[in-house]
């Protein structure tokens, strides 16, 4: 008799499957997901899977299927060259960020944004390390994102700062936490739920960049229900799904002053008479973010060519 169950996570094709709160290993079955040979992973933490259990083992089982997600946050794998789904069917994509050690990445976590609304998934941001001080440069960058209508979370795995905020607010809901290897990810989970005990790693002083202590993405069941899928570390986050003329929705600061341009089609690269430009030149538009749209537009634009 199949049953219905939750992924948890995942390692060498063998994977972790909630069902009637009671942990099943599985595999699956043969090749059930053939038509999923363009993505990296056919099955992702938060897919709900249907399992038929072992006759002869009650804590094995088969996956046969797995139901449609409402969404997932995807990267493209560059090394692969195909779409990997790093989880599924979730209610928040948190970018965690740090102020400082590692570095704090602004366009970074553009990058993250996009990939979350291209999904209908809410982004949010959370910078961590607070304790460390915000220069003044990464507090108008930030004040920018909330200014667009992004949410902003200010925390400190080490002083407790934000946590309680932050707990609230992700409560009985599904949530990612994707950032950086050191920016603090397994820190504030522990502090979420003290008896986790996660692996936390360091920052190294040489390269100023975390190591990676999360090997694989593994979802976290909070005592209230709430859960939070752990994410290895990411370096880059390349785009999926995604043409280089649809980009310009995704940055609602765009989304009104596009309307004015010269032309319609406008991708607010070189075009004569673009008012996102005008705006841009006037400080109305965070340059850096500008840029930002223009770095996303330029990788968007080279990977059509594949």
């Amino acid at each position: 008799m199949e049953s219905e169950g939750l992924i948890l996570f995942g390692v060498n094709n063998i994977y972790t499957v909630r069902i009637d709160e009671k942990d099943v290993q599985c595999r699956i079955k043969g090749k059930i997901f053939k038509d999923d040979r363009a993505y990296y992973n056919p099955i992702a933490v938060g897919d709900i899977v249907r399992v038929t259990p072992d006759p002869l083992s009650p804590d094995e089982g088969l996956i046969v299927s797995r139901t449609e997600r409402k969404n997932a946050f995807i990267r493209f794998n560059m090394k692969k060259r195909t779409p990997q789904v790093i989880a599924s069917n979730v209610d928040y994509l948190m970018t965690i960020t740090s102020v400082k050690s590692p570095p704090f990445r602004p366009r970074f976590i553009d990058r993250l944004l996009v990939s979350g609304l291209i999904e209908e998934i809410e982004p949010v941001i959370v910078v961590n390390k607070c304790d460390l001080g915000i220069d003044k440069e990464t507090q108008i960058r930030l004040d920018d994102f909330e200014k667009n209508g992004f949410k902003v979370f200010y925390c400190s795995a080490k002083t407790g700062e934000g946590i309680e905020e932050l707990r609230s607010f992700i409560q009985y809901k599904t949530t990612v936490f994707a950032g950086q290897s050191g920016v603090g990810k397994s820190s504030l989970l522990n502090l979420l739920e003290p008896d986790l005990d996660l692996k936390v790693g360091k920052v190294s002083s040489k390269y100023d960049r975390g190591v990676h202590t999360t090997r694989f993405s593994i979802m976290v069941l909070l005592d209230d229900g709430t859960r939070v899928i752990d994410t290895p570390g990411i370096r880059e986050c390349w785009i999926y799904n995604l043409d280089p003329d649809q980009l310009k929705f995704y940055f609602p600061e765009f989304i009104l002053p596009s309307g004015e341009c010269g032309y319609s089609s406008c991708l607010h690269f070189d075009e004569p008479g673009c008012k996102v430009k005008e705006l841009v030149e006037e400080g109305k538009i965070h340059k850096d973010r500008y840029k930002s749209y223009l770095n996303i537009l330029e990788s968007l634009t080279e990977r059509e060519s594949y």
